[in-house]
């Protein structure tokens, strides 16, 4: 199992999620080191084997080193969760810097893709292997203020389709889990410094449960569709957002 974003607010919750199923556990971190230790020390607790690198997923050398020796320290990849993504805030498109666009697609897009080129020969080996993409629940409808989130994940949503229509021949399925407002890692943080009060209660007064999701709500997610249950299951988004998207 890798998991690429694995110290932000759903990553770790992929990963200790898929470390309770049994599973060992493969991630990537930007800067968080002390976050990537404390993660490891809690799956060396679950009983399971870890590996953990600072990866720059912009830079495909790096990305394609750690997916193999992550196969050779763990024995081998299986499945594979792309959970990462750049910090970002809300602003109007007109507001945006060209820079600022150019830094969020490098790090978004282009990771993802040197993700799945890094790993799609490890899962290409296994008679029946999975990828997951944790994109955003905005990717069915226009957000306002937030699309800098939604314009590159509705590039991995297309990559991850194409995957599961290219390599289902080799019993490789690929799907998207579209978090809604997550109350942890980068949901919380643009809550608490973007949000007003009178804000959250008008965003929580249109989401049909009438509550942020956790982590946890999404790691589940994520967990089904890499398991044998969701095994005819392949080149689906499956939003995780409370119905917000309704």
């Amino acid at each position: 199992m890798l998991v690429a974003g694995g110290t932000g607010g759903i990553g770790r919750a992929i990963c200790t999620t898929l470390a309770g199923a049994g599973l060992n556990v493969a991630f990537t971190y930007g800067r968080n080191h002390d976050g990537a230790a404390t993660l490891a020390d809690e799956l060396a607790a679950a009983g399971v084997g870890s590996f953990f690198r600072a990866v720059a997923l912009e830079d495909a050398a790096a990305v394609s080193a750690f997916a193999d020796d992550a196969a050779a320290a763990l024995g081998g990849v299986d499945a594979v969760v792309y959970a990462a993504g750049p910090n970002l805030s809300l602003a109007p498109i007109s507001a945006l810097d060209p820079a600022e666009w150019s830094r969020v697609i490098d790090v978004d897009v282009k990771g993802a893709f040197h993700l799945v080129a890094a790993t799609l020969p490890h899962l290409r080996r296994r008679p029946s292997s999975a990828m997951v993409a944790v994109i955003t629940a905005a990717v069915e409808r226009v957000p306002r203020m937030d699309i800098l989130s939604a314009a590159p994940k509705c590039a991995i949503e297309a990559l991850f389709r194409g995957i599961a229509k290219e390599e289902g021949r080799h019993g490789i399925r690929a799907n998207c889990v579209g978090p809604g407002w997550i109350d942890g890692g980068m949901g919380r943080r643009v809550v608490a410094e973007q949000f007003t009060p009178a804000k959250l209660e008008r965003l929580l007064a249109v989401t049909p449960l009438g509550r942020m999701g956790t982590p946890g709500d999404v790691a589940a997610a994520v967990a089904f569709l890499l398991s044998d249950a969701a095994g005819y299951i392949t080149g689906q988004s499956l939003a995780v957002d409370g119905g917000l998207q309704l």
